[in-house]
C-alpha cells in the first residue's frame, strides 16, 4: 500500500508540474489575447491537484482499512468453518440417534422374512404329505398296468410261436431233405465220373510202368555189355558183344510190342 501511495503522489506532482509548465508556455501569447484563458487553466490545474489529493486519500483509506478487511475475512472464514463443524456434528448425532431404530427395524424385517419362509416350507410339507398317498396309488396302478401289458405281450408271442412252430418245422424238414438229395446226387455224379475215368487211368499207368521197366532193362544190358567188352580179349569181346546185343534186342522186342 505504501508503494501505491508513492506512485499516486508522484503522478500528482507530475501532473501539477505539467499543468504549470503548460500555463507558463501558454501565458505569453494568451496574456495579450485572453486573460480569462489563464484563469481557466489555473482553475483546471487546481482541479487536477484536487483529484490527485482525492486519490491519495483513497489510497490512505485503503491502507488503513486493509487490516480490518483482512480480519473480517478471517472472521467470516472461522464462522463458516464453525458452521460446517456444527452441521457435521449434528448429522453424526442424528445418525447415532437413528441407528438403534434402523437396526431394530432391520431385525424386525428379518424375523418376518424368516417366519414367512418357515410358513411356506410347512405348507409345502403339508401339501406333499397330503398328495403322497394319491401319488403312491397312481404309481402302483401304473406298475400293475405295465406288468399286465408285459404279460399280455408275452402270451401273444408264445401263441404266435406255437402257431408258427409246425410250419417252421415242416419247412426245416423240407430243406433238410432237399440238401440230402443234393448231396446224394453229387456223390452219384462223382462216382460215375470215377468209374468212367478208371479204365483210361489204369491203362495209361500200366503203359507208363512198362516203358520205364523196358528202359531200365536196356540200360542194364548195355552196362553188362560194356563190362564184358572191358574184361574180355578183342575177339571174345566182339563175340560177347554180338551175343549181348542180340540178347538185348530180343529182350527189347517184347517191350516194344507191349507199347
Amino acid at each position: 500500500m505504501k508503494k501505491l501511495t508513492l506512485l499516486v503522489l508522484s503522478a500528482a506532482f507530475g501532473l501539477s508540474s505539467a499543468a504549470g509548465f503548460a500555463a507558463t508556455n501558454a501565458s505569453a501569447p494568451a496574456a495579450a489575447s485572453a486573460p480569462k484563458a489563464k484563469a481557466a487553466k489555473i482553475h483546471h490545474a487546481k482541479k487536477g491537484e484536487k483529484k490527485v489529493e482525492a486519490s491519495a486519500q483513497k489510497a490512505q483509506a485503503a491502507d488503513a482499512s486493509a487490516p480490518a478487511k483482512k480480519a473480517t475475512k478471517k472472521h467470516h472464514a472461522k464462522k463458516h468453518a464453525a458452521k460446517k463443524v456444527d452441521a457435521s456434528a449434528q448429522k453424526a448425532q442424528a445418525a447415532d440417534a437413528s441407528a438403534p431404530a434402523k437396526k431394530a427395524t432391520k431385525k424386525h424385517h428379518a424375523k418376518k422374512h424368516a417366519a414367512k419362509k418357515v410358513d411356506a416350507s410347512a405348507q409345502k410339507a403339508q401339501a406333499a404329505d397330503a398328495s403322497a398317498p394319491a401319488k403312491k396309488a397312481t404309481k402302483k396302478h401304473h406298475a400293475k398296468k405295465h406288468a399286465a401289458k408285459k404279460v399280455d405281450a408275452s402270451a401273444q408271442k408264445a401263441q404266435a410261436a406255437d402257431a408258427s412252430a409246425p410250419a417252421k418245422k415242416a419247412t426245416k424238414k423240407h430243406h433238410a431233405k432237399k440238401h440230402a438229395a443234393k448231396k446224394v446226387d453229387a456223390s452219384a455224379q462223382k462216382a460215375q465220373a470215377a468209374d468212367a475215368s478208371a479204365p483210361a487211368k489204369k491203362h495209361a499207368a500200366k503203359k507208363h510202368h512198362a516203358k520205364k521197366h523196358a528202359a531200365k532193362k536196356v540200360e542194364a544190358s548195355a552196362q553188362k555189355a560194356q563190362a564184358a567188352d572191358a574184361s574180355a580179349p578183342a575177339k571174345k569181346h566182339a563175340a560177347k558183344k554180338h551175343h549181348a546185343k542180340k540178347h538185348a534186342a530180343k529182350k527189347a522186342a517184347p517191350a516194344s510190342a507191349a507199347n
